[in-house]
C-alpha cells in the first residue's frame, strides 16, 4: 500500500481530472486504494474471492458511473463505504444459498499476515502477536473503529457513516477504548498500534 493519507486537496484535483476523462487519474485512484480496500474487506469476511469481486465491481461502477460525490476529495470514504455495503449485500445474497454464513461478516477479524511483513527486528513480530491478542478482547465494532482510525485517512464523520454512528459517538468510543487499553497495557499500546499500521500498509 502506498501512502494512504494524502492531502485532500490532491484528491480533489485527481477527482476533477478523472471526471474530465483522464484515465491516468482513474489509475492513480485504483493503485492508491486497492491494497487498503483488500485489507479492510478481508477483515469483514474470510471469503477473499468475495472481497476481490466486490472491489472489482466498485471500480467498474466508479469508472462507468463517475458518481457525483458532494465531497469528491473524500474518495477514500466513498470506496470504503461502498466496499462494506457490497460485501454485506453479497453475503446476504449468498446466505440464501448457504455459500457464505452471514456470521462470517460480523466478527471483523483482525488477522495479521505476518509472513508478508519484513520485520527488521524479531521483537516487532512478538509485539504484533501481543497486539493481536489485545485487540481480540474487543468487540467487533471497536476493532473496526480502531482499524479505520489507524489504517486509513478517514475523519470522524466518515468513520461514523461507515459504522452508523454519529461523529461524537465515534470520538467517545475511540477515547474510551484507547483509555481502557492504556490502563491495562500502559504506554506500549501506541507503539503496538504503530506496528499494526505498518503491517496494514504492506
Amino acid at each position: 500500500m502506498k501512502n494512504i493519507i494524502k492531502d485532500r486537496a490532491h484528491w480533489l484535483e485527481v477527482w476533477i481530472r478523472f471526471r474530465s476523462g483522464d484515465q491516468a487519474a482513474f489509475s492513480e485512484i485504483y493503485e492508491e486504494f486497492i491494497d487498503s480496500l483488500f485489507a479492510y474487506g478481508s477483515k469483514i469476511t474470510r471469503d477473499r474471492e468475495l472481497v476481490k469481486d466486490c472491489i472489482q465491481d466498485i471500480f467498474i461502477d466508479l469508472h462507468r458511473l463517475q458518481p457525483d460525490l458532494h465531497h469528491p476529495e473524500y474518495i477514500e470514504f466513498y470506496l470504503f463505504k461502498s466496499l462494506k455495503n457490497a460485501i454485506l449485500h453479497k453475503a446476504n445474497e449468498n446466505k440464501r444459498t448457504n455459500s457464505l454464513p452471514i456470521e462470517e461478516t460480523a466478527n471483523f477479524d483482525l488477522k495479521f499476515s505476518i509472513e508478508q511483513v519484513d520485520f527488521k527486528l524479531e521483537s516487532d513480530q512478538l509485539r504484533l502477536e501481543k497486539l493481536k491478542s489485545i485487540l481480540q478482547t474487543l468487540d467487533p465494532q471497536k476493532r473496526e473503529l480502531l482499524f479505520l482510525k489507524f489504517s486509513t485517512g478517514l475523519n470522524y464523520v466518515e468513520i461514523g457513516h461507515i459504522l452508523n454512528l454519529n461523529p461524537d459517538t465515534v470520538k467517545k468510543q475511540l477515547y474510551r477504548t484507547l483509555d481502557n487499553l492504556r490502563k491495562k497495557y500502559g504506554n506500549q499500546l501506541m507503539e503496538l498500534l504503530m506496528i499494526w499500521r505498518k503491517v496494514n500498509k504492506k
